[in-house]
């Protein structure tokens, strides 16, 4: 597939693919792996069967969707949509290491899918729901899209996540004139760190036997340059993208020297605190 958005994408959902595009190279770098480490607890609480049919949700680079492939099996099948190309490149990438040939990637609008009713067992979104303008609009396709008896979940954060380094960011950033999208909790995920809120999602989308966890997955980092690389190569870049070369170059070396005196003996605390959410699609009557 040539890099080319083939879909009809909102200007918001635009703008999160351009991010998400540019951040693509380096979302896998090790600094950075509370995005797998989030996708692979999502799909283990899923408890996926051998011989089911996944559906990942803003798959990004494949890593719920790999993990979901190795637990359907051969006789399983996973398919991957994203409306970040690149994204999906690397996903490609990531699979055809692995050696599995049970997942299927696709371009795709999570909040109109392009699959018939009752089409997988299982539908999961790992730490991208709440870059959908209006988050229950998602989880109501996807149940649409289960079977019925199925399973929906996704994955987001509290309310400590990233903190109090992603203070130290906004203050930062701010004060060098960045537009950014609230005044108040302007980050994608901090619109959805309630487990409450997310018990709400589900039950919106006509789900039972919801659960609703919260987890600490957090970790230390080595040093400021490890923050610099989750900066570079995830959500954040779209703030420090706004920042001319010189700008940039001076924000990154006044950041990094907050950050430096968060250190401990063990590192940079990372607070990497995540919510899980999954319930089931009634089985029909009858």
């Amino acid at each position: 597939m040539e890099n080319q958005q083939s879909i009809d994408l909102s200007e918001h959902k635009r703008r999160v693919a351009g991010v998400y595009n540019l951040a693509a190279p380096g979302y896998d770098k090790p600094a950075v792996r509370f995005f797998p480490v989030v996708a692979a607890r999502l799909v283990e609480l899923m408890q996926l069967q051998p011989g089911e049919t996944a559906l990942d949700i803003a798959t990004g680079t494949g890593a719920a969707a790999l993990v979901a492939a190795g637990a359907v099996g051969k006789t399983g099948r996973v398919v991957g949509v994203d409306i970040a190309l690149d994204m999906l490149d690397q996903a490609r990438r990531s699979i055809e290491t692995s050696g599995l040939a049970n997942i299927e990637l696709q371009e795709g609008d999570a909040e109109h899918l392009n699959f018939p009713d009752d089409t997988f067992d299982a539908v999961l979104c790992a730490s991208s729901i709440f870059f959908l303008p209006d988050m229950g609009t998602g989880p109501r396709e996807w149940a649409r899209v289960t079977r019925p008896g199925g399973r929906v979940g996704f994955s987001g954060y509290g309310e400590s996540a990233f903190q109090p380094i992603s203070d130290l960011f906004e203050a930062r950033i701010r004060s060098y004139g960045v537009t950014l999208a609230a005044p108040q909790k302007p980050f994608s995920w901090q619109r959805l760190t309630d487990p409450e809120q997310c018990r709400d999602l589900l039950r919106g989308a006509g789900l039972e036997n919801i659960e609703v966890r919260s987890e600490q997955l957090g970790y230390f980092l080595d040093s400021p340059a490890d923050w610099w690389d989750i900066v570079w190569n995830s959500g954040f870049r779209g703030p420090v993208s706004q920042l001319s070369a010189e700008a940039l170059d001076s924000f990154k070396k006044e950041h990094l020297a907050e950050v430096e005196e968060l250190a401990t003996e063990q590192g940079i605390w990372l607070d990497i605190a995540a919510l899980f959410a999954t319930g089931n699609k009634p089985s029909k009557a009858g």
